[in-house]
C-alpha cells in the first residue's frame, strides 16, 4: 500500500506528535478569568468524588492520558481512521485482544494493590532487612535478591510502588547517603524480574496474545535468559557502586519492627494466597487458550468483596468507639465539668484502639490536603453584592451537603477509597488510544512498509541479526514511541505482518519474539524516565522522598546495566533457540 499520501502522511504525522507529548508533556494553563469561574462554580469532582476545586494556576494536560486520545479523535475527524479501525483497537484483530487484556491487567492490579496497602509486602522486605543483619553487602545481596522474586510474582509496578519508602526509610535510618545504589538496584532489578511471567507487565500480556503463546510455554522460554542476566547483574551492580559511601561494609541494624507496618494482616494473606492461586490458575489452564478475564475478574471480585467488608467492619467499630468517648465525657461533664473542659484545653486525646485507624493514618495527606483545599476556598470565595452573596450562600451551602457525603463515605470506605486511588485507570484509555493508533498505522500502510525493512534485515542477519536487532530496536523504542507499551504494541504489529508474509524459519521467528520480550522489559531501564510508566511512577515517588534523580544520571546509570542485561540474555536466548530448533 502506498503511503505516499494525504492520509498515510497526515496518520504518521499525528503519531508522532502524540508520542513526542507522551515523553515530553505540555500543560496548557487555562486563563484566569475561565479558571476563576471555573473555580467559583465547576468545582471538578475526581474520580473517586473527591471535591477538588482547581488551584490558581490550573492547567491542561497533555501527556500519556490526553495526547494519544485527542490524536484518535483528530484521525476520526479527518477520516483517516474510521470505526472500524476504533473497534478493532478495543475488542481486538489479528490474536490481540486489548479488552481482554486490559481487564486481565486491572483485575491483577487490584489484587497486588490490595496487598501492598494491607502492608504485606513492606513486611517482607522490613523481615528480608532485619535478617541480613549488619553486613552491607549480605544485605545489598538479599534486597535484591527479594526485589527480584517479588517482581516475578507481582511485577514491576508493585515492587516500585512499595520498595521506594521501605528504602527511603531504610536508608535514612542506616545513613546512607546518597541512596543511589540502593534505589537503581531496585528499578532494574524489578524490570527484568517483570518479564518472566505473562502478567507481571502489560507488555508480556500484548505479545502472548498477539502471538497466540500460552502462559506456560512463554515462561519456559523466556525465563532462562532473564535469570542469566540477574545472576550477572548482582555482580556488576556491585562493581559499579563500589564505593564504601554507596554500599557500606558495615550497617546499622533497623530498629523499626516488620509487624509494625502490618496494617491489615489478615487481608495481606487473603489476598496474596487469592493472587498466587490465580497465577496458577492462568499458567495451567493456558493450555486450553480461555479467556484470561474469566480467570482474573472473579477473583479480583472476591479481593474487592473482603475489603468492602473489612472497611463496613471497622467503620462500625469507629462509630461505637466515638459513641462511647461521646458518652464518657458526657459522664465526666455530669460528675466534674471542670475536669472535661481541662482535657479538652490542653487537647488530651483518650486512648482508644488505633487498629481500626491504622489505614487512615497511614495516609494523612489524603484527608489533611483535602480539607485544607475546601476550607481555603469557602474562606477566599467573598461575595461582592447582595445577589452575589445570595449565590455564594447556595453554593457554599451545596458544597458543605456534597462534602459531607464525600467525608461520609471516606469514613466507610478508606481503605477501598485509597485503594482505587492508586488503580492505574489512566493506563487503560492509553493503551487503547494505542491500539487505535497502531491500527490507523496499518491501514495507511506504514506497518507494511516497517515490516518490509525489517525483513530485509533479517534476510541479511539471520537469527544472531533478529535476536540483537529486535533486542537494540525495541530498548530504543522505548525511548521514542510513547513507553515500552506503544513500542510493544507498534513492533508485535510489525512482526505480525512480517510473519504473515515471509513464513519465517522457526527459529527465527522464535527469537525475534522473545527477543521483543524481553527489550520491551529491559527498556524501562534506558535512557528516560517516560520509556515506562513505572519509570514515572518511580520518579514521582523519589521526589516526593526528596531524593533527586536527574535524566543524565538516570541515563549514565542505566547504560552498562542495560547493556549487559540485553547483551547477556540475547547471548542465551540465540543459544536456546538454536537447541529448540535443531
Amino acid at each position: 500500500m502506498p503511503v505516499n499520501n494525504f492520509k498515510a502522511i497526515f496518520t504518521l504525522l499525528i503519531f508522532l506528535i502524540a508520542e513526542f507529548l507522551v515523553i515530553f508533556p505540555v500543560y496548557i494553563p487555562i486563563p484566569k478569568r475561565f479558571s476563576r469561574s471555573w473555580k467559583q462554580e465547576k468545582r471538578p469532582i475526581n474520580g473517586l468524588g473527591d471535591v477538588d476545586p482547581v488551584p490558581q494556576s490550573y492547567r491542561i494536560p497533555l501527556d500519556f492520558r490526553t495526547a494519544p486520545f485527542i490524536a484518535v479523535l483528530l484521525l476520526l475527524a479527518s477520516e483517516c481512521i474510521h470505526g472500524a479501525e476504533v473497534r478493532k483497537g478495543i475488542v481486538g484483530s489479528d490474536g490481540v485482544e486489548p479488552l481482554n487484556v486490559m481487564a486481565l491487567f486491572i483485575s491483577l492490579a487490584y489484587m497486588v494493590i490490595s496487598i501492598d496497602h494491607a502492608g504485606l509486602l513492606r513486611f517482607l522486605a522490613f523481615w528480608v532487612a532485619c535478617q541480613s543483619g549488619t553486613s552491607g553487602i549480605r544485605l545489598y545481596s538479599s534486597i535484591c535478591t527479594f526485589f527480584f522474586v517479588l517482581g516475578v510474582i507481582v511485577g514491576n509496578d508493585p515492587v516500585i510502588l512499595s520498595g521506594v519508602p521501605f528504602l527511603a526509610y531504610f536508608t535514612q535510618e542506616t545513613g546512607i547517603d546518597p541512596p543511589t545504589a540502593w534505589i537503581f538496584a531496585q528499578f532494574i532489578i524489578a524490570n527484568i524480574a517483570s518479564a518472566v511471567l505473562v502478567s507481571s507487565n502489560p507488555t508480556n500480556l500484548v505479545l502472548s496474545g498477539a502471538f497466540s503463546i500460552s502462559f506456560f510455554t512463554y515462561t519456559a522460554k523466556i525465563i532462562v535468559p532473564v535469570i542469566s542476566a540477574a545472576v550477572f547483574m548482582l555482580p556488576l551492580l556491585l562493581l559499579i557502586f563500589r564505593d564504601p559511601k554507596f554500599i557500606p561494609r558495615r550497617l546499622t541494624p533497623i530498629t523499626l519492627s516488620p509487624r509494625s507496618v502490618l496494617v491489615d494482616p489478615f487481608g495481606g494473606i487473603f489476598g496474596a494466597t487469592i493472587l498466587i492461586l490465580t497465577l496458577c490458575a492462568l499458567v495451567s489452564t493456558s493450555f486450553l487458550h480461555p479467556q484470561v478475564y474469566l480467570v482474573t475478574v472473579p477473583p479480583a471480585v472476591i479481593v474487592f468483596l473482603r475489603d468492602i467488608v473489612h472497611d463496613i467492619r471497622g467503620y462500625r467499630t469507629r462509630n461505637q468507639e466515638s459513641q462511647c468517648r461521646t458518652d464518657q465525657e458526657k459522664t465526666m461533664d455530669d460528675t466534674n465539668p471542670r475536669s472535661t473542659s481541662a482535657i479538652r484545653d490542653s487537647g488530651a486525646d483518650i486512648t482508644h484502639d488505633t487498629t481500626a485507624d491504622a489505614t487512615i493514618l497511614d495516609y494523612p495527606e489524603v484527608e489533611s490536603k483535602h480539607n485544607q483545599r475546601d476550607n481555603k476556598n469557602l474562606v477566599t470565595s467573598t461575595p461582592a453584592g447582595d445577589d452575589r452573596l445570595t449565590q455564594g450562600e447556595i453554593s457554599e451551602k451545596c458544597v458543605e451537603t456534597q462534602s459531607s457525603k464525600l467525608d461520609t463515605l471516606r469514613s466507610m470506605f478508606p481503605n477501598v477509597l485509597i485503594i482505587l486511588r492508586l488503580m492505574p485507570f489512566s493506563l487503560v484509555v492509553f493503551s487503547f488510544s494505542m491500539f487505535i493508533l497502531v491500527q490507523g498505522l496499518a491501514v495507511t500502510g506504514w506497518v507494511d512498509v516497517w515490516a518490509g525493512w525489517w525483513s530485509q534485515w533479517v534476510a541479511h542477519t539471520g537469527t544472531v541479526g533478529s535476536i540483537f536487532g529486535m533486542g537494540l530496536i525495541s530498548c530504543i523504542l522505548c525511548n521514542v514511541f510513547g513507553t515500552n507499551i506503544g513500542a510493544t504494541i507498534l513492533l508485535a504489529r510489525i512482526l505480525q505482518v512480517w510473519i504473515q508474509s515471509r513464513d519465517p524459519h522457526p527459529r527465527i521467528k522464535d527469537g525475534a519474539i522473545y527477543a521483543l520480550a524481553l527489550g520491551s522489559n529491559y527498556g524501562a531501564f534506558t535512557f528516560s524516565f517516560p520509556a515506562s510508566l513505572a519509570g514515572l511512577l518511580w520518579k514521582r515517588l523519589l521526589m516526593q522522598k526528596e531524593i533527586i534523580v536527574t535524566m543524565p544520571q538516570f541515563a549514565r546509570l542505566n547504560f552498562i546495566p542495560v547493556a549487559v542485561a540485553m547483551g547477556v540474555s540475547s547471548a542465551v536466548l540465540i543459544g536456546q533457540v538454536y537447541i529448540i530448533h535443531r
